[in-house]
C-alpha cells in the first residue's frame, strides 16, 4: 500500500518572499522601532530619568539662582533683590529643558540602520558629565568670547571656575528597550504575514 501526499506550498512561498522583502528593505520596520524608542526616551526625559530608570541629579543651586535671576523682572534686578516666585518657578522646572532644544530627540533611518539622538552638541556634556563629575575629573573655566565680562545670576565677572556638569544619561539601551524592539519587530512581521493571501 502506498500513499501520496501533496502539499500546496504557494502560501508558504509567498509568506517567505514577503519576509525576505522586509529584511532586504527594513526601513518601514526600523521607522516603527524608531517611533517606539523615541516615545520611551521622551517619557524618561520628561520624568528626569536615565535609561536605567535612575533619576537625574537635581539642578545645582547656582543654576537655579541664574534661572531665577534671568526670569525676574528688570525692577527686581535693579533693586538687587530676589523675586521668590521666580526662584520657585526655576527650581520646579524640568531638568535639561531650559529652552527645550537639548531634549528634542529624533530618529533617522538610513538603509538598514536606525539612528536616535539629538543634534545639540551640548547633549554629550550632559550625557557623560564634565568637570569633577565627569570621567575626565577636571573642572573647567568659562571666559567671555565676545564681551569683556560674564553676567551670571546678577554678578559680573571676568571668568567662572565651573565645577562641572553631573552626568545625566540621555540615551541607552536597557533591557526594557530591547524587549520593546523585539515586540515592535514581532508585531510588524506578524502584520506582514497576515497581509499575505
Amino acid at each position: 500500500m502506498q500513499y501520496t501526499i501533496q502539499f500546496q506550498t504557494d502560501h508558504l512561498e509567498r509568506s517567505l518572499a514577503a519576509v525576505r522583502r522586509e529584511f532586504a528593505s527594513p526601513h518601514v520596520m526600523l521607522a516603527g522601532i524608531g517611533e517606539a524608542l523615541l516615545r520611551v526616551n521622551t517619557d524618561r526625559h520628561e520624568k528626569g530619568q536615565a535609561p536605567d530608570g535612575t533619576p537625574w541629579k537635581p539642578l545645582a543651586a547656582g543654576t537655579i539662582a541664574s534661572q531665577a535671576w534671568s526670569k525676574q523682572g528688570k525692577e527686581w534686578r535693579e533693586k538687587k533683590a530676589t523675586n521668590i516666585e521666580a526662584g520657585r518657578k526655576a527650581a520646579s522646572r524640568r531638568i535639561l529643558y531650559q529652552h527645550g532644544d537639548l531634549l528634542r530627540f529624533h530618529y533617522q533611518v538610513a538603509g538598514a540602520e536606525l539612528f536616535i539622538g539629538t543634534n545639540d552638541r551640548k547633549a554629550a556634556w550632559h550625557h557623560s558629565g564634565t568637570g569633577t563629575y565627569g570621567p575626565k575629573g577636571k573642572p573647567y573655566v568659562i571666559k567671555p568670547i565676545n564681551k569683556k565680562a560674564l553676567a551670571f545670576a546678577g554678578h559680573v565677572v571676568k571668568r567662572v571656575n565651573h565645577p562641572g556638569i553631573p552626568a545625566r544619561p540621555l540615551v541607552g539601551y536597557p533591557a526594557a528597550d530591547e524587549q520593546l524592539v523585539k515586540d515592535v519587530s514581532h508585531d510588524h512581521l506578524t502584520a506582514v504575514l497576515k497581509a499575505v493571501r
